[in-house]
């Protein structure tokens, strides 16, 4: 008598097969959904990074006042492009609650967003002239990520 149904040994690689194409399947959309995901907070970052250049240059525009006392005989609040205001290098800011351009460190942050966190950094770049690096951090399932964009400001 001929057996007309499947072994055994045919089923089990049927199944395999069947388990090996829907794990791959599982992996890209995985993968896909963490790169989309990774490519849209990306866009996001650098979007609040440019409005943070922008920030800094209307307070370049306005001669705003900053809070800080590090620079050596620098009063509380000076203009960022006045002569006592002297920053050459790890100088580091963020908008405090109040909207002024705050001093602080390498850790202090502003939080823009509930994942994102922005920082900037100015540097003396010439004696008319600062560099201006806005730093947005943000975290997701893969680790802490940080968007950075850099440009020069003129004084005016």
């Amino acid at each position: 008598m001929r057996n007309k149904g499947g072994s055994l040994i045919e089923v089990t690689i049927a199944t395999t097969v069947g388990i090996l194409v829907v794990s791959a399947l599982t992996f890209a959309t995985i993968f896909s959904l963490r790169n989309a995901n990774f490519a849209k907070s990306s866009a996001q970052a650098t979007k609040l990074a440019q409005d943070g250049i922008e920030r800094v240059r209307t307070l370049r525009d306005r001669n705003g006042a900053v809070n800080y006392t590090g620079s050596p005989g620098a009063s509380e609040f000076d203009a960022l492009w006045s002569v006592s205001f002297s920053c050459p290098s790890n100088c580091y800011f963020y908008f405090d609650a109040l909207g002024k351009l705050s001093g602080g460190t390498a850790s202090n942050f502003e939080v823009i967003a509930p994942d994102f966190k922005r920082q900037f950094k100015i540097e003396d770049s010439g004696s008319e002239q600062k560099k201006i690096t806005v730093i947005v951090r943000w975290t997701d399932q893969t680790g802490d990520h940080d968007s950075k964009l850099t440009t020069i400001l003129r004084k005016l």
